[in-house]
């Protein structure tokens, strides 16, 4: 019987349970009381709540949440998007600097000669470090491995 609000039964199952259902009062009574509680399930409604309780309980949820982290591990939820590091903007800084030191002659050197040197090639080199690790920077920071420095609090 409960496999016929499972799947479709086949033609000798539905039968024998027709069949059973005719002789057995009980399960006679189990079936009209499993149909009325199935129709009843359907034509329910979910509880609404109000969007003012809604807040309420999302307020007080966060702020137990708040109360029961430790504070070196609590997260930011009011705050919005973190900051960029100090040390990831030093860094910035002084790879540019570098970057702008060497590019600027090599540059120079490359469109009055129109060859590939040494120094051209350094330039490009520094420039491929640079972006290279500006952009290991986020990924190394994310994976912990810059932990002792605590980037995310300063």
């Amino acid at each position: 019987m409960l496999e016929s609000g499972e799947r479709e039964l086949l033609r000798e199952e539905r039968l024998a349970l027709e069949e059973h259902l005719k002789t057995c009062p009980d399960c006679a009574a189990f079936r009209g009381f499993w149909e009325d509680l199935r129709s009843r399930l359907r034509e329910a409604t979910g509880p609404t709540l109000s969007a003012e309780l809604s807040d309420n309980v999302r307020l007080r949820c966060r702020a137990e949440l708040e109360l029961k982290l430790p504070s070196h591990r609590k997260p930011a939820l009011s705050k919005g998007p973190a900051g960029v590091p100090w040390p990831i903007w030093a860094a910035l800084l002084v790879l540019t600097s570098l970057t702008l030191y060497f590019l600027i002659p090599g540059v120079e050197e490359f469109r009055q000669s129109q060859k590939l040197t040494l120094g051209t090639v350094l330039v490009l080199l520094i420039i491929f470090q640079n972006a290279l690790m500006l952009f290991a920077a986020p990924l190394l920071m994310r994976r912990g491995r810059l932990s002792p420095f605590r980037f995310r609090q300063s």
